[in-house]
């Protein structure tokens, strides 16, 4: 008897955290991004990708192939409510890191740095080579109905 009631215990926490998870997604976009990019330690190829933000500080970043998904827990800033939806990457040479997500309305995430960014802009910054900020607008950019 106790074993059944833990698992209905257990059963019903799951699913309230998933309809919390579902219900807290704001905002789901694709971005089509025409080069190799870099976040944190992981390597994206070229490709479509799609953006799921569900709070202001946690976003996924999956490819079309549902292959690679990273869950980034990252910290916000303010950016113009007016502006429509991208995301933002670092160029460093050939070398390109997302650092920011900004989605229509006023959400704006920055991503932060990677070791590897920090290096390389010290690097850079040695040669006198400044880094150049590439911005992608979104594909489509509809709230999410979950």
């Amino acid at each position: 008897m106790k074993s059944s009631l833990y698992t209905f215990a257990f059963a019903t926490l799951v699913a309230i955290a998933s309809l919390s998870q579902a219900n807290a997604q704001t905002h789901v976009a694709r971005v089509n991004v025409p080069f190799a990019f870099n976040f944190g330690s992981e390597h994206f190829s070229a490709g479509t990708y799609t953006i799921s933000m569900y709070s202001d500080r946690v976003l996924s970043v999956t490819d079309y192939k549902q292959t690679n998904k990273v869950i980034i827990l990252s910290r916000s800033d303010g950016d113009s409510p007016n502006m429509a939806s991208y995301i933002a990457f670092q160029k460093f040479g050939s070398q390109y890191f997302l650092t920011k997500y900004h989605a229509n309305g006023g959400v704006t995430i920055d991503l932060g740095k990677s070791a590897r960014e920090r290096s390389l802009a010290r690097e850079l910054a040695m040669n006198h080579v400044v880094s150049e900020t590439v911005r992608l607008a979104m594909l489509n950019d509809a709230a999410s109905t979950r």
